[in-house]
């Protein structure tokens, strides 16, 4: 998380090159392209080696046998297979596709569609993520909806959260984190909604939280929240520990959330 919070400063010096598109190769060499434009179409990949790219929007398909690094306006990633890492900073992102190793990714709206073989990190004002998560994951966003598959457990924080897909490993949610007494919240402010599977419990802070009918939760799912969950028929929720939350902070709660 930390790495793709770190790009939000790299991404604010690549918009003074916005009239231009820097080019790094596999040698290390740059190359500065003046006048090039890419809104209109897709550069296609077919290369093993890495590539980075800053400069204004960048579309991009096909396959890469290292490691991406781009900071742009916006990006959009339409069948893109990347063997290495993925590192993106940029407005709107749309990645459809396959990284194999690890990706760090912040912007403003995101939408992820694409497995992951090692770990993953989003921070958006909007997020929307679907794929296989081979590596632990770290999601932030305003506003959340996941239908992705983690297999080594998920680190939410966010305003409005929803969860689908299905999560396996350690889960810590938090939903405002902060409440603040003279602020008026809306009912979807500090929510967490749970639609999937949840195999092995975990610990949710919030305002509220959802437990939908198509949720299937195993293991204790310890909850910290202003009012009780709302337990929809035909949902499977196992055992569900409720402790009122009271207007704490977070960090107050429990020591699992020290830090998140």
């Amino acid at each position: 998380m930390r790495k793709a919070l770190a790009m939000t400063a790299a991404l604010a010096a690549a918009m003074t090159t916005a009239g231009c598109v820097i080019v790094v190769g596999d040698d290390g060499e740059t190359k500065m392209r003046y006048g090039e434009h890419s809104s209109g179409g897709y550069v296609t990949l077919d290369r093993d080696g890495d590539y980075s790219r800053i400069g204004g929007d960048i579309n991009l398909r096909g396959r890469l046998g290292g490691d991406l690094s781009l900071v742009a306006g916006d990006v959009d990633a339409d069948r893109l297979d990347v063997g290495g890492d993925v590192s993106i900073a940029a407005g709107d992102i749309n990645y459809a596709g396959r990284v194999g190793g690890d990706a760090s990714v912040a912007g403003g709206d995101i939408d992820w569609a694409a497995d992951v073989g090692d770990e993953l990190s989003l921070a958006a004002g909007s997020l929307a993520v679907s794929g296989r998560i081979g590596g632990e994951a770290s999601i932030a966003a305003a506003d959340m909806n996941s239908r992705a598959v983690y297999t080594h457990g998920l680190n939410a924080n966010g305003n409005d959260i929803h969860l689908a897909g299905s999560i396996a490993g350690p889960l810590k949610i938090v939903a405002v984190g902060e409440i603040r007494r003279r602020r008026d919240y809306h009912d979807d402010d500090g929510r967490v909604s749970l639609a999937g599977a949840i195999h092995d419990g975990g610990d949710i802070c919030s305002r509220s939280v959802i437990i939908r009918s198509s949720a299937r939760i195993s293991g204790t799912l310890r909850v910290w929240a202003e009012t009780e969950p709302q337990i929809e028929a035909g949902a499977q929720a196992g055992n569900v520990v409720f402790v009122a939350r009271d207007g704490r902070d977070c960090d107050d709660v429990d020591n699992v959330f020290d830090h998140s």
